[in-house]
């Protein structure tokens, strides 16, 4: 049987998606069904008539059975096994030492905003591209199929593209992450090493054991890095410890947050021996664009971080917009308003540009509009990194600019020592 044509989803769609392995899994069960049994309006006689009662139970019976026996499969530890690379390989890769890197988190969504930002990415001409995870509702094959790997989706770069995983790809066992997907984008594990001459960029797995077990049932999210990650960055990527090029962490989840009430403290205390080397930390899984000073928590080295889950989920934004936490730092937040899903105001997606030169570092911030939010500016010395950072949107008074971009600090917190 022929598949039904690829769709775009709404905003409506996908906003409130849960965040919960049950949840998520309901979703795509009752998308592939509506796909399949589509709603042709009233009926206009007996045939019609019977015709729609049949697709009706269809569409229930299929939906409930597919969504238990996910559960189930997923329940008693039902996840791909964990791929490695293969003996002898360091899964360290070059990259030259002009480099153009386009980032975004949360994106596999299917909407309009998500489409606009790939267009916009594509439009850079990235030599890489890079997801940090989260494709929605559960990283199904069809999901994938449909919302990410099609060519006019996820835009591709001209020298690779590469792809993390989130929480919602292992909601499905993430087999089609790791089955399909990797295998369609020419990527052999979750978690991978870029670097050239100045600079090393380091992609980490923290999906994989974020739900199982009895936490996958009890809805509970218990993220770290996996053991072979950080076997993987002890032996090849940090093995030198003369090795002071500057790190650009990738990650789906993030450390620490100033607003949200969830962070995910293993993963930075597992990461602790390598913070000092790190420059700056990217990470998704909040649907929003943060940055943060030089923070971390209370007796850990502290770094810069970056929210970029922004990419693809409609962005909810409210007044007031206060942090729940300012001992990390808060800088900013792009909390401007785009548009309404019902009555839920929504802001704009995004997604960050790197441009390496030489010692240089370049990131821009981009909207799915192709403005362009903001602008930092690394360079490696011989003592480490030292930023200039530059704000794009017009300044209102001394704590919120233009159009609801919002700021705690000067915006030179990004940079400063």
């Amino acid at each position: 049987m022929p598949r039904p044509p690829r769709r775009r989803r709404t905003r409506e769609d996908v906003i409130g998606t849960p965040r919960s392995a049950s949840g998520s899994l309901w979703l795509s069960s009752q998308e592939r069904v509506k796909r399949k049994y589509p709603d042709s309006g009233p009926a206009q006689n007996l045939a019609d008539s019977l015709r729609k009662a049949r697709d009706q139970v269809a569409f229930l019976t299929h939906s409930v059975i597919a969504w238990a026996l996910n559960f189930a499969l997923h329940a008693t530890e039902g996840r791909v096994p964990f791929a490695r690379y293969a003996s002898g390989q360091t899964g360290i890769f070059p990259m030259p030492d002009v480099t153009k890197v386009g980032l975004a988190a949360d994106w596999g969504t299917g909407t309009e905003s998500a489409y606009a930002v790939g267009q916009s990415m594509a439009r850079a001409k990235p030599d890489i591209t890079i997801h940090l995870g989260d494709v929605y509702y559960s990283g199904d094959h069809a999901e994938f199929a449909d919302y990410f790997l099609p060519t006019d989706c996820w835009p591709r770069g001209t020298l690779g593209t590469y792809a993390l995983p989130g929480n919602h790809e292992m909601y499905s066992g993430g087999h089609a992450y790791f089955d399909f997907a990797l295998r369609a984008l020419g990527q052999e594990t979750s978690y991978f090493c870029l670097e050239n001459a100045n600079w090393r960029i380091v992609g980490i797995d923290t999906g994989y054991d974020c739900t199982t077990g009895l936490r996958f049932v009890l809805g509970q999210d218990h993220t770290t890095v996996h053991g072979d990650v950080l076997e993987w960055l002890e032996t090849a990527v940090f093995a030198d410890a003369s090795d002071r090029r500057p790190v650009i962490l990738l990650s789906h989840h993030q450390w620490f947050t100033a607003f949200d009430t969830r962070a995910y403290p293993d993963v930075g205390r597992q990461l602790e021996p390598y913070l000092d080397r790190v420059a700056l930390w990217f990470w998704g899984h909040e649907h929003r664009f943060a940055g943060y000073a030089l923070a971390g928590p209370s007796g850990h080295t502290p770094i810069r971080a970056r929210c970029i889950g922004h990419g693809g989920m409609p962005v909810e934004i409210g007044e007031p917009y206060t942090p729940v936490d300012h001992r990390v730092k808060p800088v900013f937040l792009d909390a401007r308003h785009h548009t309404d899903v019902g009555k839920t105001p929504v802001g704009y997606c995004g997604y960050a540009m790197l441009e390496l030169d030489g010692p240089a570092l370049k990131v821009r911030y981009v909207d799915e509009c192709d403005t362009v939010l903001l602008e930092e500016t690394w360079v490696r010395g011989p003592d480490g990194v030292r930023g200039t950072t530059q704000l794009h949107m017009p300044t209102v008074d001394g704590t919120q600019t233009g159009y609801g971009f919002k700021l705690w600090r000067p915006i030179s917190d990004l940079v400063a020592s």
